[in-house]
């Protein structure tokens, strides 16, 4: 990352011993904390038991869970479009990701890649990127949502099932270690139940 001293926890806290959902509605919004503990704690237990060498964190925003791989990695590189709309100074590397990833071959030990690959039109093209740019032995943790209401658009273009993602990954020559699924539909229903009555003064979670 280009300014680390400057990165603050946004999406993220560390509070008690371990990683969760940011407190703080702005950026993430009180019915979901429920689902992003979950998948917080799935990101944080992945990092660290996987991430080593050279980390390219792949539509890196504000890089939410560089808090938890900074220690664990070597360098890393965030990598995001020009025209994301979590504008941040954490980038490194600016470009479409619709046209490829602009990283050399096998440059990372490890891919970090959270809820990107949706927003991606092409995504045989995006997985034989994320193949190339992988270093022999290295590991991918890639997240994508499923049951979620269109987000960010226009560009908004897919949702995957768990048979989706292996078949992607086979294709390319990827090999499964694990494939978890996080949350499920009292989740959801509580994200969108609070996204349609924001405006009321709830406080939940603390």
């Amino acid at each position: 990352m280009p300014n680390p001293q400057s990165w603050k926890s946004t999406k993220t806290e560390f509070r008690k011993g371990h990683w969760r959902a940011s407190r703080d509605p702005t950026e993430v919004s009180y019915g979901s904390r429920f689902i992003t503990d979950l998948v917080v704690a799935v990101y944080a237990r992945q990092l660290q038991t996987h991430a080593t060498g050279v980390l390219a964190d792949i539509g890196c925003g504000k890089a939410p869970y560089f808090g938890i791989y900074r220690d664990l990695v070597t360098k890393s590189v965030g990598v995001d479009w020009n025209s994301s709309i979590h504008r941040s100074d954490q980038v490194d590397i600016s470009c479409d990701l619709n046209e490829g990833i602009a990283l050399p071959d096998a440059f990372a030990n490890t891919i970090l890649c959270t809820d990107v690959i949706e927003h991606l039109f092409d995504p045989a093209r995006t997985w034989e990127e994320i193949a190339r740019i992988l270093a022999p032995g290295g590991k991918a943790i890639i997240g994508v949502p499923f049951l979620y209401w269109i987000h960010e658009a226009p560009f908004d273009y897919h949702r995957y099932t768990s048979f989706a993602l292996r078949r992607y990954a086979e294709r390319v020559g990827l090999e499964i270690e694990a494939l978890e699924a996080v949350g499920g539909p009292l989740h959801v229903l509580a994200d969108l139940t609070c996204k349609l009555v924001r405006p009321w003064p709830l406080k939940l979670l603390a």
